[in-house]
């Protein structure tokens, strides 16, 4: 139900309209250049928000553990499973906000994340995105919604059927022309 792998689920609290799921990681020990330790230098507590759930947000709390490596005298923190380097939320929790924002107007849809109302729109600045045509498209709609000053998010949808084509982030009207 909650999508969590590489994580063995502890415990979990329901507190308003927060789940929180305390975890841990699967592996005991690490490896770097062929050396294993296990010796454990530092150890601290990381929340991330995962997915929604009935409109809550589900965060994942788990201890992640910085490992000491004697043959290379190198401390490291132990890598997170659907966790991008230097990234504050889980891939899945990305992946179901794109789901959203395709089927959604974009209002709100960063604030019911207990994320900044900018979220979405660095989420699709920071994707590459491609399309392809679909056979026996007629009639397309094209509607942009202002987010900030000066930054527009467009979503392409097909009217005929309803469906949305892609959503394309933020252009400039030189660019949309070109492109289209």
């Amino acid at each position: 139900m909650f999508k969590l792998e590489g994580y063995i689920l502890d415990s979990i609290k329901y507190i308003e309209d927060k789940i929180y799921l305390y975890c841990h990681i699967q592996s005991k020990a690490m490896t770097y250049k062929e050396e294993r330790s296990n010796k454990v230098n530092a150890k601290k507590t990381r929340k991330f928000p995962h997915m929604m759930l009935e409109d809550k947000v589900v965060y994942i709390l788990v201890e992640q553990r910085r490992f000491y490596f004697t043959g290379h005298k190198k401390r490291l923190w132990e890598k997170l499973p659907d966790v991008t380097k230097r990234k504050q939320t889980t891939n899945t929790f990305r992946v179901h906000t794109l789901r959203e924002l395709q089927r959604d107007n974009y209002s709100g849809s960063g604030r019911k994340r207990n994320m900044s109302g900018m979220f979405p729109m660095k989420l699709l600045d920071s994707l590459n995105i491609e399309f392809k045509w679909e056979k026996g498209v007629t009639r397309i709609g094209l509607d942009g919604k202002g987010v900030r000053k000066g930054a527009l998010i467009h979503h392409l949808a097909d009217l005929d059927t309803g469906k949305s084509i892609c959503i394309l982030p933020n252009l400039s009207q030189k660019q949309l022309k070109k492109n289209f």
